[in-house]
């Protein structure tokens, strides 16, 4: 009897819980936004189906960049178009840049976002985001990663955010005929977060904080099929903001040698979907990734220009920077039936993955010839 009462009293828990919630439409997704890889699926908890890392990846699961060996640059921007003529204005923007700085005890990484969308079918007015995260790689298998936020909003209402993140990240290797096999958990917006908007996915319920907080965020991730020329990955997540909404990403990713990939991502809202704001459309992103090199020129060098890219160059060098990647994206999205996304942005990263292993030389070998 008293396992039923105490079954029931969660149950009536949560339909109150629900009934609560009512964040702006969108404001789940106040940080995929800015990014062609998170507008496009490929920012998933459990790294997308081809892996792919950046400052974003703090934003679903601070443990991603626990095994990144290089300094990465990101810059990105997005427009957001509405075709809907009761706006004051039809277009919207989001942009952001980060690092991520590799030391020997731990990954540190820093993410700034900016949103601002004016849209009343998505009001998530002006925001001004950072994040800080600190990874470290536990064993060959396991990443763990803690992030901070912190915001400030304004537009219809000033407010603020102050949170926390945790997340880990599980590599068992193969699975069967799935390689590079991944699964992450996550939870999200730990404190307090934006709680002040004019209108809700419904308009007949005040507005709850966005995003949530105690969003779990929990998904897998893994290569179907790869060779010396093509990758095809897969990866799913499940995010349960506050447990009170069901929000489901799906998608795939097709690579050509390490250089070209195509993704298609489909999200789904349980809760927008329930109140007609999901739109079905999925998602496209493109990423193109090439190496490049900066040769330190002769050192007479006869103007103040050549001087400098002299210093520049050998500076690169000495970093053993000189030759990098970089990795220029695009994506499209319909996010509702009257606003349309862009995106496109940048990642460099400085220098080139070390994938040989060390050498040992066994000591004192031509002592043991003689």
């Amino acid at each position: 009897m008293k396992k039923i009462a105490l079954v029931a009293l969660m149950a009536v828990l949560c339909l109150s819980a629900v009934s609560a919630y009512n964040p702006p439409a969108g404001g789940e997704s106040l940080y995929e936004l800015s990014s062609p890889s998170a507008l496009s699926g490929q920012n998933s908890v459990a790294g997308g189906g081809i892996y792919k890392i950046g400052p974003e990846s703090l934003t679903v699961n601070p443990a991603l960049l626990a095994t990144e060996q290089r300094v990465v640059l990101n810059l990105a921007y997005t427009a957001l178009f509405s075709s809907n003529e009761a706006n004051a204005s039809s277009f919207g923007s989001a942009m952001q840049t980060g690092i991520v700085i590799p030391t020997k005890l731990y990954i540190y990484s820093v993410y700034l976002n900016g949103t601002f969308v004016p849209f009343e079918e998505m009001n998530l007015r002006n925001t001004l985001s950072t994040k800080m995260g600190m990874s470290k790689s536990i064993t060959d298998k396991l990443d763990v990663g803690l992030g901070l936020n912190a915001g400030m909003a304004w537009g219809a209402d000033n407010d603020w955010s102050l949170s926390g993140n945790l997340g880990f990240l599980a590599k068992p290797g193969d699975v069967g005929f799935m390689k590079d096999f991944r699964y992450g958990v996550s939870v999200l917006n730990l404190g307090k977060n934006f709680n002040s908007s004019d209108i809700g996915s419904d308009s007949s319920v005040d507005t709850s904080a966005y995003p949530t907080i105690a969003s779990v965020k929990a998904g897998v991730a893994a290569s179907l099929f790869t060779n010396d020329i093509i990758n095809l990955g897969y990866s799913f997540d499940i995010t349960v903001p506050g447990f009170q909404n069901l929000i489901f990403d799906t998608g795939l990713k097709f690579g050509i040698k390490d250089s070209f990939a195509i993704s298609v991502n489909e999200k789904i809202n349980l809760v927008e979907s329930i109140r007609g704001c999901n739109n079905y459309i999925p998602s496209v992103g493109f990423n193109f990734k090439f190496t490049f090199d900066i040769k330190n020129k002769a050192p007479e060098a006869e103007s103040t220009e050549e001087v400098k890219e002299n210093k520049f160059a050998s500076y690169m060098e000495s970093k053993e920077w000189s030759e990098s990647e970089m990795t220029v994206s695009m994506a499209y999205k319909n996010l509702y039936q009257s606003i349309t996304a862009v995106s496109t942005g940048v990642d460099i990263n400085l220098g080139m993955k070390d994938d040989k292993p060390p050498v040992i030389e066994i000591m004192f070998d031509d002592e043991d010839e003689e």
